[in-house]
């Protein structure tokens, strides 16, 4: 008697410890965020959420830990709203970057000069420069285009939407950023004619030469800051997940052997 009762307690033990390791686990390696719950609080978003799911672009931002939204407001898709699916999803994706940046980041941050990488970048689809956006400086106001050689740089940052440091930050940029050839109508390389007696006005970068800002360049997948580490890490990084992810397997190991040695 006094054996099965000793049985039934390390039986129960064991048990609870394997069941609050699993939900540990489980609970470090989900996202950490989810974009489109974020943007339901804005109702001037509705439309760029609704598009980010219909696409399918908001699954992939959710899988990412660290990433930075460039969000249209109603009314301003623009000429995004008339594509096909597959080629909306390919201008959205270009719509997020992979590394957080808020608006001061954007401004502050003038040491490198590659270009922003982002989500369509890492499909594989982008041809030339594509999957990149320059970032300009002038006038204390942040402006963004495809990094598409002739591409414009017409597209102002806002405001900040919504963020959370250091995972995912949500900024309002004023239109569309649509690299050329995107849509698959024509090559980058005959879009750029029609650009070249372009008002160089227009173009920031162009006009005075303005300092380019960048995350870590077209290789980083945008885990960290890209100032070199200089902001706080994410508890929620993918490290932290696979540290946790081993140590939580070994002790799930342990309490099994545990488990089947009081058997």
């Amino acid at each position: 008697m006094s054996h099965s009762s000793g049985f039934s307690s390390t039986t129960t033990t064991a048990a609870f410890i394997l069941i609050s390791a699993v939900l540990l686990l489980s609970s470090t390696t989900t996202s950490a965020f989810n974009v489109t719950l974020i943007l339901e609080k804005y109702p001037d978003y509705t439309e760029f959420n609704n598009l980010l799911s219909r696409t399918g672009v908001a699954d992939e931002i959710n899988r990412r830990q660290t990433i930075t939204v460039l969000a249209l407001s109603n009314g301003r898709l623009g000429e995004i709203s008339g594509k096909t699916e597959d080629v909306q999803k390919r201008i959205l994706s270009n719509h997020v970057v992979l590394d957080y940046f808020d608006v001061a980041k954007l401004k502050a941050n003038k040491e490198t000069e590659s270009p922003l990488t982002t989500l369509f970048q890492s499909s594989g689809q982008a041809k030339q420069q594509q999957g990149f956006l320059n970032v300009v400086v002038k006038d204390g106001e942040v402006v963004l285009g495809s990094a598409v050689k002739g591409a414009p740089m017409d597209s102002k940052v806002e405001s900040s939407v919504a963020s959370q440091p250091y995972n995912i930050s949500i900024l309002s940029i004023s239109r569309p950023i649509i690299a050329p050839g995107i849509d698959g109508a024509f090559s980058p390389a005959s879009a750029t004619a029609p650009n070249a007696s372009a008002p160089a006005a227009e173009g920031p970068a162009a006009a005075e030469s303005p300092e380019v800002i960048t995350a870590a360049g077209p290789e980083a997948e945008g885990t960290t800051p890209a100032d070199g580490g200089s902001d706080p890490p994410s508890p929620n990084s993918a490290a932290v997940n696979q540290v946790a992810s081993g140590v939580l397997v070994g002790l799930i190991a342990a309490v099994a052997s545990s488990f089947v040695a009081g058997f």
